[in-house]
């Protein structure tokens, strides 16, 4: 056999030479990835901190908006705590009927209009909005309300049979959406209005008293006898009277003191009617006290 091949000492050492310039090529290339990959990633990461911080802030709204901003020293405790996104709004609640039109002319009895009717796949729905119907519906929170039509065939209505809605009154266990509660405070009238006839303007005149000063005052109006007026207003004009779910009850929240109802729709969902009858002096506070056994807070 032959022998092995020898390399004299000047191949030897231009060997080496390459061998040395591959490897110091190779670490610069390697440098480079490595650079290039934290550049991209630390620039991703600064345009991710960004678009936190914007949606986290408190933005400055469009004054036509009147949204009020949060204030640091407003916070439940002195514990640092994220910034809450002012610009987020409740845009509407969805409530699904079997007959669209008549779930209109009930939530018109609660001052809803229809805002616009579109089509949402095989049902009929709309918008309905309270408020002025000529005015910008984009200019201020106002409480709207979606309706959707189940479809007839959907419903499948044995003959002679019409469904409801659960009734979640008696059906304490279920969890999820339970009821939307609608504030009717400004429909009605307070003890002592200053003067304001905005307040009693839904009043009849014998039950309004005005004094020396200028300032009316309305007798025993309170929110059953609202619902009281409100049902009349439904039999005269569609025939039908509301069907009363909870009868008006006080309660204290907080320090503040309300009237409270629950009614059906025309369909059976529930909605909570709420007056705001005043505040209290004294501090409450805020926390959980132990149950007494009776009643169950819908």
């Amino acid at each position: 056999s032959k022998p092995p091949q020898q390399y004299n000492t000047k191949e030897l050492m231009m060997m080496k030479s390459y061998l040395s310039i591959f490897l110091l090529a190779a670490v610069l290339v390697a440098a480079v990835s490595a650079f290039q990959s934290s550049s991209l990633l630390s620039h991703h990461s600064s345009k991710t901190q960004r678009r936190l911080h914007q949606l986290h802030s408190s933005p400055t709204q469009p004054t036509s908006r009147n949204t009020p901003t949060t204030s640091s020293s407003s916070s439940l405790n002195s514990s640092p705590s994220p910034a809450i996104p002012t610009a987020i709004q409740s845009h509407h609640v969805a409530v699904k009927t079997r007959n669209i039109e008549l779930a209109i002319k009930f939530y018109s009895l609660l001052g809803f209009h229809v805002e616009t009717k579109f089509v949402a796949g095989p049902a009929r729905a709309a918008w309905l909005l309270h408020g002025n119907p000529d005015g910008d519906n984009h200019s201020s929170v106002k409480s709207r309300i979606e309706l959707i039509e189940v479809p007839s065939y959907m419903l499948n209505e044995p003959e002679g049979t019409i469904k409801r809605a659960l009734d979640l009154t008696k059906r304490e266990e279920l969890l999820g959406l339970n009821h939307f509660c609608l504030d009717v405070t400004n429909c009605i009238p307070k003890p002592t209005s200053n003067g304001d006839e905005s307040l009693i303007s839904n009043i009849d005149a014998e039950t309004t008293t005005t004094s020396e000063d200028g300032s009316s005052s309305c007798s025993l109006y309170n929110l059953q006898e609202w619902m009281d007026d409100l049902n009349e207003l439904s039999i005269s004009t569609f025939g039908k009277s509301m069907r009363v779910a909870l009868q008006p009850t006080k309660r204290i929240i907080g320090r503040d003191v309300y009237e409270m109802a629950f009614i059906y729709d025309a369909d059976g969902t529930l909605v909570e009617l709420l007056n705001w009858s005043g505040r209290l002096e004294q501090e409450v506070g805020s926390g959980w006290e132990p149950w007494n056994g009776e009643g169950f807070v819908l």
